[in-house]
């Protein structure tokens, strides 16, 4: 056995640890919620009521559930997965999701350490157990407002990272079914559509667009196809409503707004969006410079992609308006940014990564008060600071010397 694979294995024996200090910590949010009263879960509330509502053929769209603002915003066949829900009082079935999304954090990462370890760093990282542990500690404050909410976008993410998983394994019908219940719930995920199209991952995108005809027909087998179409109309309609309404105080729009011209419309969103693009394609040129440059091995293919699909995830907080903690999302590009600085253990980008990291992930009233929280929220600097991570993660890529001794660059 290789000292390198002998390592991998001791990281894995000791990665216990962290799933004790993650879990412990999720546990500890658990007892402190419901301490100080505040175990609400509003966003699973509005699932959980908008799928009873739509067992008793009641309207789902376009009123709210809970608090005024509660409306349901995703397909009628995400209802689907909430359906087993409703079998139980919604106490119940809150303290089971709480759980379920606890589950997912935790392993978010043992997934996304699979994805980096077979296609990007070529050697084991020592002390695996504390660098997730620090990259936890970073999404913290993200994740905390995951759970009080009860809201899915870790399990969304952990469905983007099982879908690139699966296409680097070229399982590509599964590929294309994960990433077809991303549509389903959040359809802005189909920026991630360029890189697919692209690198010509043709079985993915068929896959693709199976799933979403499914999503559609099974609504439509179980309570009607007029009542399905209707559904979907409405699905749209709220979707529009909710983004132009929406203030999304960490996007671009409300950047610009905020910081260089109040007066500029919100039309101007679409072309944020296509300026996504635009990063997406620059990226792109240079993934395939220097593919061709160093032999094209499927290996650097693979690299390339999954810089271009976890980049796109997580600039897309940036691109439309959205909650806060759907910046979590960025979680991929802060675990490659930790395990190269543990890899350089150099002062300067450690200390620039940190103060990023506090503006990013530390904007909690229990930590920093009320009045300078909501400061800082009204600052947009999630928004700011996720940009800047996004930068340094793909500095950290493109330089020759880190894809020289950290990335697998030379092996097929």
């Amino acid at each position: 056995m290789t000292n390198s694979l002998r390592m991998d294995k001791m990281n894995l024996k000791l990665l216990w640890k962290f799933v004790i200090f993650a879990s412990a910590l999720l546990v500890l949010d658990f007892i402190i919620e419901n301490i100080n009263g505040r175990f609400w879960l509003n966003d699973f509330k509005v699932y959980y009521l908008a799928a009873k509502a739509m067992l008793a053929g009641d309207q789902v769209y376009g009123i709210p559930f809970g608090l005024s603002s509660g409306l349901y915003k995703y397909s009628p066949f995400v209802l689907f997965f909430v359906f087993p829900y409703c079998l139980f009082p919604f106490e119940i079935a809150a303290v089971i999701h709480f759980f379920i999304l606890s589950f997912i954090i935790v392993s978010l990462f043992f997934v996304i350490r699979n994805v980096y370890k077979n296609y990007l760093f070529e050697k084991p990282w020592k002390n695996l157990n504390l660098l997730f542990s620090f990259a936890f500690i970073c999404v913290l404050i993200h994740f905390v407002k995951e759970l009080h909410l009860g809201n899915i976008n870790v399990l969304l993410l952990l469905l983007l990272c099982l879908s690139i998983d699966a296409l680097m394994k070229s399982k590509l019908i599964l590929s294309g079914i994960l990433f077809g219940l991303v549509v389903l719930t959040k359809p802005f995920f189909l920026i991630l559509l360029l890189p697919l199209l692209f690198r010509k991952q043709w079985k993915v995108l068929a896959s693709l667009g199976g799933t979403l005809i499914v999503g559609f027909l099974i609504p439509a087998l179980f309570f009607g196809f007029s009542y399905s179409v209707f559904l979907h109309g409405e699905w749209i309609r709220n979707i529009f409503a909710h983004n132009a309404e929406y203030p999304g105080h960490n996007s671009m729009q409300y950047l610009i707004q905020h910081y260089i011209n109040p007066n500029v419309p919100n039309e101007f969103q679409y072309l944020i969006i296509a300026g996504g693009g635009l990063v997406f394609l620059i990226m792109h040129y240079f993934n395939r410079l220097f593919e061709k440059k160093h032999g094209n091995t499927a290996r650097l293919q693979h690299a390339g992609l999954i810089m271009e699909w976890f980049v796109l995830i997580a600039i897309l907080p940036n691109l439309v308006k959205t909650d806060s903690e759907h910046f979590l999302c960025t979680l991929p590009l802060i675990m490659l940014i930790v395990f190269f600085l543990a890899a350089k253990k150099k002062v300067l980008p450690i200390a620039v990564f940190v103060i990023l990291i506090f503006f990013y992930g530390a904007n909690s009233m229990d930590l920093l008060g009320e009045k300078l929280s909501d400061v800082l929220f009204n600052m947009g600097l999630i928004g700011v600071s996720n940009l800047f991570i996004i930068a340094f993660a793909l500095i950290i890529f493109y330089r020759s010397e880190s894809r020289d001794k950290l990335l697998l660059t030379k092996k097929n």
